[in-house]
């Protein structure tokens, strides 16, 4: 059912493409009108679709809340290569045992959240936060549709609403890029007092890239302030500055994006 969900634009515009080439219309043509009338459907779809998931206030965040793109993420992050394989790898770096207590911060549509309360078991749980009240709604959704136990809350990562020694793994995916450096740090500091004396943290975003290819295609991240030192390399000095401790670099994921661990 989520392969056939992911497909939906491209078979709706190939749909379209058919039928006025079908009416005699030229291939370009076809292609043009067919992007003219699917287009705004599918924009329609998501600002409908993101006012009904939107049932509470955002988190206050001086970061990027992504809201508008909540109905069409689950389909746009396999395309990108950030699909389930992704999330299997850093399931897999974050070493989450039957028991363990997993907090998952900017979990978006709760993906990562939901395979960690999988792994956690019966006796361990999951709770995934977003400042986006469309990214839990949509969260929410697709637990209750695979019975996940995971639980979703509209926070922001620098204003957790738990207790300290709370969890065992913290989960940071693709999020810290969307903060400025200073929220960085007080996000990250958040993080590290909700974990539990010697929890750790399995961190993946954007990093230095590995090739020339990803320098030239990534050369605009070095004009924004939110990623200028994440590119330099300099993620590991935001855990430090954080309070983290035993800071390694686990590996890259498509020579862009690079996963940390650090533990409290």
């Amino acid at each position: 059912m989520q392969r056939l969900f992911w497909l939906c634009p491209p078979l709706m515009l190939l749909a379209a493409v058919l039928a006025f080439l079908a009416l005699g219309f030229s291939i370009l043509s076809s292609i043009l009108v067919s992007l003219l009338i699917v287009c705004p459907v599918i924009i329609a779809y998501g600002v409908i679709r993101v006012r009904s998931l939107s049932k509470e206030p955002p988190a206050p965040t001086r970061g990027m809340a992504l809201n508008w793109v909540a109905p069409f993420y689950d389909w746009y992050c396999p395309l990108i290569g950030l699909g389930r394989v992704f999330r299997e790898k850093t399931v897999e770096l974050a070493d989450i045992r039957p028991g363990h207590k997993v907090l998952d911060v900017g979990c978006g549509t709760g993906v990562l959240t939901r395979m960690a309360a999988q792994k956690a078991g019966p006796d361990g749980s999951a709770a995934g936060i977003d400042p986006a009240p469309a990214m839990i709604g949509e969260a929410r959704i697709s637990a209750g549709r695979e019975k996940s136990r995971a639980e979703f809350r509209v926070a922001a990562m620098e204003d957790l609403p738990f207790d300290d020694n709370s969890f065992d793994i913290a989960l940071s995916s693709l999020m810290l890029h969307h903060l400025p450096p200073d929220v960085k740090i007080r996000g990250l500091a958040e993080v590290r007092r909700v974990l539990k004396p010697n929890g750790r943290l399995l961190l993946v975003d954007i990093d230095r890239p590995v090739t020339p290819l990803w320098w030239i295609i990534a050369w605009p991240l070095k004009l924004w302030p939110n990623t200028i030192e994440q590119v330099r390399g300099n993620i590991g000095a935001y855990l430090e500055q954080a309070g983290f401790r035993d800071i390694k670099k686990e590996g890259n994921w498509i020579k862009i994006l690079g996963f940390w661990s650090a533990m409290k």
